[in-house]
């Protein structure tokens, strides 16, 4: 059983800057997406990579590839305007590659979450394995405010779902294939796969490094962690 990695890099970055696609601003004075792509590279228990970006981004990412040179790299696609629709064209790459069986694992991460750590990608894999599908999270408290009070008060505590998310190839091109039959598109690779296989995702504790670059503040706080 092998397991193959979808590092997605397409998205809009509509709140972190109107010119620049977050995934390639500099952190460590390297574009932020050279950090996953390094961390898949090295790791033991990725066999493949592909990479899913904007059509308008081809030189930024021949730049990260010459930095890394990532030899597990089988190819470079084109996603779509949504995140669903990248992670099916990765999926779909991954399938007319010939590569992939249908009991492999298949990896899929944001590219918009830089410092992804190598232990995590053990965990959720093995974790996979055993039950079928996982990711990581962790618990975010839902914060309301009263109505005329002004007071802030706690509600529940919900689980907020990360990257990288594991599910087995089979599982993940038929849910998405009938997606796409339903022109439907999910919130995240959980919410598909649960949705048309009943599958849930195992979830184990998140890792604080593994934040999302959200807005341009966050790299401030990505950069501290380089110095750590």
């Amino acid at each position: 059983m092998k397991t193959h990695a979808i590092l997605l890099a397409g998205g809009s970055s509509n709140r972190f800057s109107d010119e620049e696609n977050k995934v390639y601003f500099p952190i460590g004075r390297r574009p932020a997406l050279c950090w996953p792509l390094e961390t898949l590279e090295k790791s033991d228990f990725i066999d493949s990579i592909v990479l899913v970006i904007r059509e308008e981004d081809w030189d930024k990412t021949n730049n990260v590839i010459e930095l890394v040179d990532p030899k597990k790299l089988i190819g470079v696609t084109v996603g779509g305007d949504s995140r669903h629709e990248s992670e099916y064209e990765g999926l779909n790459y991954l399938k007319e590659s010939k590569r992939v069986e249908e009991r492999d694992m298949i990896l899929i991460h944001d590219g918009a979450r830089p410092f992804l750590p190598e232990h995590l990608i053990k965990e959720l894999i093995n974790v996979a394995i055993k039950y079928g599908a996982s990711a990581p999270g962790f618990d975010s408290i839902n914060l309301s405010q009263k109505e005329n009070s002004g007071i802030t008060q706690e509600d529940e505590t919900i689980i907020e779902v990360q990257t990288p998310q594991v599910f087995p190839a089979k599982e993940l091109w038929e849910s998405y294939e009938l997606a796409k039959l339903d022109n439907w598109q999910a919130v995240d690779t959980t919410e598909c796969v649960s949705k048309y296989l009943g599958m849930e995702a195992m979830i184990i504790p998140g890792d604080p490094r593994n934040m999302k670059v959200t807005y341009i503040e966050d790299i401030f706080e990505l950069e501290k962690l380089i110095e750590e």
